[in-house]
């Protein structure tokens, strides 16, 4: 009997990562010099009281209280930034910031990121058959300025643009958020991703590989709208629930005569939560009843620069596609598992949607992935609380330290996904895409990717069609 891909993927990581990890006595994230934190805080809070009245060091704790943690200074407070991930893609300002914004409305932090792509392919006749010539890629993948900050103090807003998307530029994240709200804890409204999946709520300047994988062709993603969402008590889950407008372009706009709503909602829960090991489960669901009284769903393989749904691009084609599906309502249901031990890290989605046509019987779609993280330097990746997603790594030594002999972080990258957009008359295709490859963590604000992506492509009547991608990133976070 042949074993599944993904069984023999699954496994073949779990006795890498026990031979590498089991070394490593380090707890899942490495102490770090804050005070009153006690041993069961969570590790990616600060808690308020651990940010010091003054921006400069407070006097060393006296040599009888062996318990005292030292001071936190301003350059080592700068790393916690990413652990207080709260709002969208980027980090907060840094402590001496916010003490100096706390009482001025309202503040303003700028911050962004760069990435910079680059991809080459190889493809059989059958490939090019299917989707025509495909060009090697060479350009800028995502260039993102935001401006956030706060105009009370449980209000909050952002503003994010990309000038590398269609549109040039267009929006990303444009929203207002309400928090310390009885009950529900946060609202928020405006533009922004919409609660369904742990592929689509983490941030595009932390995604473990390249891209997202295929199944997040069956996601609703941004989308103009009003959001409550929480965490559970200590942290243990959080939950989310949307009402938006769809569709929505890239600009905010929603238009059309007919509907044009949708409801989306997730959950998730830390079913294990020790020192150095988690099991993450989550679920989400959303109804969609589009504007346009039309659906489409397609993907590429896993690498692209431009916009493969634009005629006019020069981008990697969408391997898989759909067409235009007339449509009543859909419905789209997602799980997902996170696991993490030591210095290994995977997650894996399910997703399937259910779509009502008009005037013919309903259609259904499929698609699911496998990823995981090998860190050889014996860092972790972080997992953030209060958005059950995991957050990037950051490094023990930055690369270039010559004290420290740094060479930075180095994590071995592997995942495997399924997509299938074959349904009745409805015939989009099929794709199975594998990635390896390698990510190294310069230092907390750089990060150069490296992919390797083989893809088995069934489409248009030819099966087995396949490509091999080579893809890289250089990003830098500001």
């Amino acid at each position: 009997m042949r074993i599944p891909e993904w069984i023999t993927f699954s496994i073949s990581w779990m006795i890498l990562s026990t031979l590498l990890c089991a070394q490593d006595d380090d707890p899942i994230v490495p102490p770090l010099p804050i005070p009153n934190l006690s041993e069961t805080a969570p590790i990616d809070e600060v808690p308020p009281e651990a940010i010091p009245a003054e921006t400069t060091p407070a006097p060393a704790a006296p040599a009888t209280d062996e318990d005292a943690p030292p001071p936190v200074t301003p350059e080592q407070a700068e790393p916690q930034e990413r652990l207080n991930l709260t709002d969208y893609e980027f980090k907060t300002p840094t402590i001496s910031e916010a003490l100096e914004q706390e009482t001025k409305y309202p503040t303003l932090h700028w911050s962004g990121f760069l990435q910079l792509d680059s991809g080459w392919v190889v493809a059989d006749e059958e490939t090019i058959d299917i989707v025509g010539d495909i060009s090697s890629q060479f350009g800028l993948r995502r260039v993102r300025l935001r401006a956030g900050g706060r105009v009370r103090e449980n209000a909050s807003y952002v503003v994010d643009l990309d000038f590398a998307a269609s549109g040039h530029p267009s929006f990303r994240d444009v929203a207002l958020i309400f928090s310390d709200v009885p009950v529900i804890q946060n609202i928020e409204a405006g533009y922004f991703k919409q609660p369904y999946g742990m592929d689509a709520e983490s941030s595009g300047r932390e995604l473990l590989l390249l891209e997202r994988m295929s199944p997040f062709a069956l996601t609703p993603f941004r989308q103009t709208g009003v959001r409550a969402f929480g965490t559970f008590p200590h942290k243990s889950g959080t939950y989310a629930f949307s009402a938006y407008r769809f569709p929505t372009n890239a600009f905010g706009v929603s238009s059309g005569n007919n509907g044009g709503w949708g409801l989306a909602t997730r959950e998730t829960l830390l079913v294990v939560d020790l020192e150095d090991f988690l099991i993450h489960l989550g679920g989400g669901y959303t109804l969609i009843n589009p504007s346009t009284d039309e659906l489409q769903f397609s993907y590429e393989p896993g690498f692209f620069i431009g916009d493969p749904a634009s005629p006019d691009s020069d981008s990697v084609p969408q391997f898989v596609n759909t067409g235009e599906i007339p449509t009543h309502t859909a419905n789209y249901f997602n799980t997902e598992l996170a696991f993490q031990w030591k210095c290994f890290r995977t997650q894996a989605e399910y997703r399937w949607t259910i779509v009502d046509r008009i005037g013919d019987s309903s259609v259904q779609f499929h698609a699911g992935y496998v990823q995981a993280g090998l860190m050889l330097t014996g860092e972790h990746a972080i997992y953030n609380r209060s958005r059950g997603i995991f957050s990037g790594v950051l490094p023990k030594r930055d690369f270039g330290d010559d004290e420290e002999d740094g060479f930075g972080a180095i994590e071995l990258t592997g995942g495997l996904s399924h997509i299938d957009l074959n349904s009745k008359d409805i015939m989009g295709g099929s794709m199975t895409n594998f990635v390896a490859g390698l990510n190294w963590y310069l230092n907390d604000h750089a990060r150069v990717v490296v992919n390797v992506i083989p893809v088995n492509l069934n489409n248009d009547g030819i099966e087995d069609a396949r490509s091999l991608f080579f893809a890289t990133r250089l990003q830098f976070e500001f």
